[in-house]
């Protein structure tokens, strides 16, 4: 997946407001913060100079003193990078989509290897979504100046976290059996969305959001 600003910028089509949409690693420099590995936060200006299967591999973080602190992707649990203005203009980015953020979680498309994936879901909840770069397949993409605009991505897959446990898959064909197995364990969920099929897929971000906040004390 290409970056967004400055070399371009992601805008998904043909994609309900339901589901999450990835924007990519920041490539310039914007505030923001890191934490390592050994849970030492560094604030300052992010951006985020190299990817690798689109985990950030190398980080660069500007501190209040102008000095530059290069780090890999390796060495590090969490980035965020908070979305300049200018980049709403476009009318493809809500408001409430403050940052960007990548978390270390491990990716079930790696044997379980922890990886630095892009976080699709707000902090909070018992399900995370994360977003699955090898479970999109690009048809069609065209560019308008300074804009790369990429069209009908199908069969959008994610990387899900439940209770900071093990990571699993979720995809269009398994809907069913995401309801049943990682969704029913909550009644009160259960009574608003009873069943979910294939075609409910488009709406599946919107259950997340549902389950976290009907199912909190579960």
């Amino acid at each position: 997946m290409k970056s967004l600003f400055l070399i371009s910028m992601l805008v998904i089509s043909n994609v309900t407001l339901a589901q999450f949409n990835p924007l990519g690693a920041i490539t310039q420099w914007t505030d923001g913060y890191v934490i390592t590995v050994a849970n030492d936060t560094i604030q300052g200006r992010v951006r985020v100079g190299s990817m690798v299967n689109d985990s950030p591999a190398g980080v660069i973080v500007q501190t209040g003193d102008d000095k530059k602190v290069k780090l890999k992707g390796d060495n590090l649990r969490l980035i965020v990078q908070y979305i300049p203005n200018y980049a709403y203009a476009t009318g493809n980015i809500p408001r409430s989509r403050e940052a960007v953020v990548f978390e270390r979680v491990p990716n079930p498309r790696r044997n379980g290897k922890p990886m630095l994936l892009e976080r699709l879901t707000p902090p909070g909840g018992r399900i995370a979504l994360y977003f699955d770069a090898s479970g999109w397949k690009k048809t069609t993409d065209y560019t308008f100046g300074n804009f790369t605009f990429e069209l009908n991505r199908q069969e959008m897959s994610y990387v899900v976290l439940k209770n900071n446990e093990e990571s699993l898959l979720a995809k269009r064909s398994d809907m069913e059996a995401i309801h049943e197995t990682l969704l029913g364990d909550c009644p009160v969920f259960v009574r608003q969305y009873p069943t979910a099929t294939r075609r409910d897929w488009n709406h599946f971000g919107e259950m997340v959001l549902a389950y976290n906040q009907l199912c909190q004390q579960q």
